[in-house]
């Protein structure tokens, strides 16, 4: 008689978890992460966007923020972006954002199963109320991009830097390799607002020529301490 082979086992399903956070509020959620024994936290360096007139008096013209990234199964995300949201106090304005999306993880890819796994993120993209708008372009055009954006209906974003000093230089950043010349904008933004800021990049930006940078969109499952 054959020998029956098993399906394999599916891992599960995994969300990355992105703060987006003062220094002063990452300090606070690294005690809270070491708390839950919450490992393999990633943090980059950025900054804020959003206009202020207090700051601009004050002759502060960005905020440093640093952009935490984590790995963390389906439930136990749930679980952490309602205990973050309430420790940080997050549901109050200027606290931070918080937002989880979804991930193919490797061994969804080497059991074939990437297919499904990919129709279940279109599903989430469909019901997605947010999106988040990446935008890669040379260093010094990341204010470009946050004013087309914003007169486009978008209210802020955050900007990270490639950081190096020789040619050689490579930064990876969510996946990606950022060189030492080019700068990251990620905006957060309903979706029903995407299609125009998108456009409106696309053709200010001339996105077609190659060179001029690289734009993409991610569905968003959950977010919180977003102005609207």
């Amino acid at each position: 008689m054959d020998k029956q082979i098993s399906e394999p086992v599916i891992e599960h399903q995994f969300l990355k978890m992105t703060l987006i956070l003062s220094e002063n509020q990452c300090h606070r959620f690294a005690h809270i992460a070491k708390e839950k024994d919450i490992r393999s936290v990633i943090i980059i360096l950025g900054k804020g966007t959003v206009k202020s007139t207090a700051l601009n008096l004050l002759g502060i013209k960005s905020q440093r923020k640093e952009i935490v990234n984590i790995i963390l199964e389906k439930e136990k995300a749930k679980e952490m972006l309602d205990y973050f949201t309430k420790e940080l106090k997050l549901h109050e304005p200027g606290h931070g954002i918080i937002y989880t999306t979804p991930v193919i993880t490797a061994g969804q890819i080497i059991h074939n199963r990437q297919e499904a796994s990919w129709n279940t993120v279109q599903g989430m993209e469909e019901k997605s109320m947010f999106k988040k708008l990446t935008v890669v372009v040379n260093r010094g055009m990341a204010e470009d991009v946050m004013d087309i954006a914003r007169k486009s209906g978008a209210k802020g974003g955050t900007i990270i830097h490639g950081r190096g000093t020789g040619s050689d230089f490579v930064e990876k950043c969510f996946g990606m390799e950022i060189e030492p010349e080019k700068e990251l904008v990620i905006i957060l933004m309903p979706s029903d607002l995407v299609g125009q800021v998108v456009k409106n990049l696309y053709q200010e930006l001339q996105l077609d020529v190659a060179g001029n940078g690289i734009l993409f969109v991610e569905p968003v499952l959950e977010v919180r301490g977003l102005v609207i």
